[in-house]
């Protein structure tokens, strides 16, 4: 479940909100960046730059849980659309608990840093912010970046970037992310089987109920959308991609 001390960190941590020109974008799911057998130096050996990285939610039914985040090289991403989930990404999917991918990321070849993103940002219309930056660094030789973060009103669905390339220079990029299905979880939208964040900060409540789940075994796809089987209503819950933007400043 989303950690209740992730939801007190949005009162007690300021985020600075950033104004970025869009100069590039990726619409709908995010093909697979190529992968080879053999890694490349170590990331550490290249010079450090550092970026922004805004996320902005753009759904009004639709929170985005804590997550991570992380630079590294092309043969070292995250996800890959049509691959199984890790462990760590289907604990961001299932429960917005980014702890496992955090811990899965730090340390592994070809990845420079990992930053935890560790506040929910708010849906549009609703009471969080809409937008929170994060800053992190990369090297020349470790010019990939990937992110995931839950999309909390979901059984398993999740949003990110799949290994997409860091700005060469100081102009900004931005990407438009599609809503993702981990294919670890059952989408049967039950109240029981979501997290109980949902209602706490999404656009309808309900009280605590729990978290249980309904195992899966799939590969990541892209998300069906809310389909009204369970308590989870299109209108208020569903979204049409789109369902953020993601904007890289590089800072120094």
């Amino acid at each position: 479940m989303l950690r209740p001390q992730s939801l007190l960190r949005v009162v007690l941590i300021p985020f600075a909100f950033t104004a970025c020109a869009d100069t590039r974008e990726v619409a709908g799911p995010l093909t697979a960046a190529p992968r080879l057998e053999a890694d490349v130096a170590p990331a550490a050996e290249a010079a450090t730059r550092t970026y922004d990285v805004t996320i902005t939610n753009l759904t009004t039914g639709q929170p985005f849980s804590p997550g991570v985040l992380a630079t590294h090289t092309k043969q070292a991403a995250f996800f890959h659309v049509g691959d199984p989930a890790s462990e760590g990404l289907r604990l961001i999917a299932e429960n917005g608990d980014e702890t496992a991918a955090v811990a899965e990321l730090t340390g592994r070849a070809g990845v420079f840093q990992v930053v935890d993103v560790n506040a929910p940002t708010g849906r549009v219309g609703g009471s969080l912010p809409t937008s929170r930056t994060f800053r992190i660094e990369a090297a020349a030789n470790a010019n990939r970046i990937s992110l995931a973060v839950m999309l909390i009103c979901t059984n398993d669905g999740f949003t990110g970037l799949d290994g997409v390339a860091l700005p060469g220079g100081f102009k900004p990029l931005t990407y438009y992310t599609a809503g993702y299905d981990a294919g670890t979880e059952a989408n049967d939208e039950l109240s029981t089987s979501i997290v109980d964040a949902c209602f706490a900060i999404g656009p309808t409540t309900r009280p605590p109920d729990g978290n249980a789940r309904t195992p899966t075994i799939g590969v990541i796809e892209h998300h069906p959308g809310i389909q009204g089987v369970g308590d989870l209503d299109p209108t208020l819950h569903g979204w049409r991609d789109p369902v953020a933007r993601i904007t890289i400043r590089r800072v120094q």
